[in-house]
């Protein structure tokens, strides 16, 4: 009797310490996945520093206009809208085929191009071709590399995507600071270099991610991908949610202004007698003060409900445009670009809320497909227009139009954004 009750503890012992043992190298085995997409996240959001918050400086040092600048960012956005639902149907057909592959696939084209710009010296047309085509990939990548992510989530993964998604707003703030400093002291040549460098070392990381235990699909994740289109529209949607229509033209205004920002920092700090290290700077302010308001939008939108957020923002949308109106030194920038943490960064994640609050169930990613048309049309016409305006008429007419957009587009908010509860349930804008 007395073994076999000794017996069957040692046996209930060796089983729990199996147990222990089997959670703490589950733990260990999250803990390296969580490194390795921070990584990958890392590596994306540098690649994305110098190729696209650099995007004008390039250009600009290989004789192309500003109008023709704007032109490059447009069509790469448009292209980016083809390429990602087109992956999408591509996923769904071909399962086989997993979303690691295919961002490595990208990644080699991508690579191919930026040797072709180092190796080569191509004329005009053919660098603004390859230059759209690699800014299109890396737009059509970002979901991707979220949707890659979630995968591991769904199939039980311990991973933290915020903390994740932090580590690339992180690494793309310290590269800025150098790439500034860089250029400055060799030139524009330096930023392919730094792109197929950095992309050789994503390439790398994706071969390490372990398999997932699930088909390689796009999977929903909770946040819509700032740079996508997916669905068409239903009929009668429009007409269901009639304050919808100047939401969304004032959403379009405000990126509009946004997009001008962007595009044409280094412009702006130029017309300052500013350098590149300055623009370095200015990018790096506006990423690290922007990931305070990303973390704890949780808890903010837990206290303040979403519409109010968004009245918010594009108070500080327009205050922001005021302050790049009235900038007469380098730092008066920096304050403009701090302002993001209370614009942007506040707009995007409330955005995605207010549609989830306000709309039917059923009509919710619709709702979010619009909002998503409604920047990236938003950011064309910034680009196009801002680049001729600029050109013909200078920095002040540049600003001037901007900053007359994010006050129409901050008055259409409020025109358009109905009472909410403090906890809402499902009810369509009035």
């Amino acid at each position: 009797m007395f073994f076999g009750q000794k017996k069957t503890k040692m046996i209930y012992s060796c089983q729990h310490q199996s147990i222990i043992e089997g959670n703490r190298m589950n733990r260990k085995s999250d803990r390296i996945l969580s490194l390795q997409i921070a990584g990958l996240q890392g590596f994306y959001w540098m690649i994305f520093c110098p190729i696209s918050a650099y995007a004008s400086v390039y250009p600009l040092s290989k004789a192309f206009s500003n109008q023709s600048i704007g032109w490059i960012i447009a069509i790469s956005s448009i292209l980016a809208i083809i390429f990602q639902p087109a992956l999408g149907v591509f996923h769904d057909r071909f399962t086989k085929i997993n979303i690691k592959t295919t961002l490595w696939i990208l990644s080699v084209f991508c690579l191919a191009m930026l040797a072709g710009m180092i190796f080569f010296d191509p004329k005009m047309l053919m660098l603004a071709i390859l230059y759209v085509g690699i800014m299109a990939l890396l737009v059509t990548m970002q979901p991707l590399v979220n949707a890659l992510t979630f995968q591991y989530i769904n199939a039980g993964r311990d991973i933290n995507f915020g903390v994740t998604r932090s580590a690339g707003s992180l690494c793309f703030a310290a590269l800025s600071i150098f790439l500034g400093i860089w250029v400055d002291r060799y030139s524009t040549d330096i930023l392919p270099i730094v792109s197929f460098i950095l992309f050789a070392a994503y390439a790398l990381l994706l071969f390490t991610f372990p398999k997932v235990d699930q088909p390689g699909k796009l999977e929903k994740s909770p946040v819509i991908p700032e740079n996508s289109l997916s669905s068409a529209p239903e009929k009668g949607f429009l007409t269901r949610y009639y304050r919808f229509i100047p939401f969304l033209l004032g959403v379009a205004l405000i990126f509009l202004f946004h997009n001008v920002i962007n595009t044409y920092l280094a412009q702006i700090i130029r017309s300052l007698q500013g350098k590149d290290t300055d623009l370095g700077i200015a990018l790096t302010i506006a990423a690290v003060l922007e990931l305070p308001a990303f973390l704890g939008f949780s808890w903010l939108v837990a206290r303040i409900n979403s519409g109010k957020l968004l009245k918010f923002s594009g108070v500080f949308y327009v205050i922001r445009s005021i302050v790049f109106l009235m900038a007469a030194s380098v730092w008066m920038v920096n304050l403009g670009q701090a302002l993001q943490a209370l614009s942007f960064a506040i707009f995007i994640p409330a955005s995605v809320y207010f549609i989830n609050e306000m709309m039917k169930e059923e009509d919710r990613v619709k709702g979010q497909t619009f909002i998503t048309g409604s920047i990236t049309l938003g950011g064309f016409f910034g680009s196009v227009i801002g680049g001729r305006l600029l050109d013909q008429s200078g920095i002040f007419a540049l600003l001037l139009f901007g900053g007359i957009a994010a006050l129409l587009g901050a008055l259409l908010l409020f025109y358009s954004i109905p009472a909410q509860k403090k906890h809402p349930t499902d009810h369509p804008i009035p």
